[in-house]
């Protein structure tokens, strides 16, 4: 069988079975089914996953559940180094404006290394 008969066999077939699939698919019987099935998989898949992590647990490893509450733990810290590292680039950068308009003069509350 060549490629042009396979084309045209598959067209012959499809003339005659999409208009009665896609019927079918707009019927209110359809749409109940399929959100009963999705709701089934969800169920299905919290108590599975459920069971999955008390098995893992057991085994001393980490659930799904344990790394995406580290990864959330990750990410706050990197938010809150970000936040830290550009309030101390700005204490430096206010320090040097003070020095470089005040000469050597130092701030009484933040001494500079060697300071008493």
């Amino acid at each position: 069988m060549s490629f042009p008969s396979l084309r045209g066999a598959y067209d012959a077939v499809e003339r005659e079975v999409a208009p009665r699939i896609e019927a079918l698919v707009r019927t209110r019987q359809f749409a109940q089914a399929s959100a009963w099935i999705v709701q089934a998989r969800a169920a299905a898949g919290g108590r599975l996953d459920a069971v999955n992590a008390r098995l893992l647990h057991a085994v001393n490893l980490p659930a799904g559940t344990d790394i995406k509450r580290l990864q959330r733990q990750a990410g706050e810290l990197d938010r809150d180094v970000r936040r830290l590292t550009l309030q101390l680039a700005a204490r430096d950068e206010q320090r040097k404006e003070a020095r470089d308009d005040g000469g050597t003069a130092r701030s009484a509350r933040c001494p500079g290394p060697g300071s008493p």
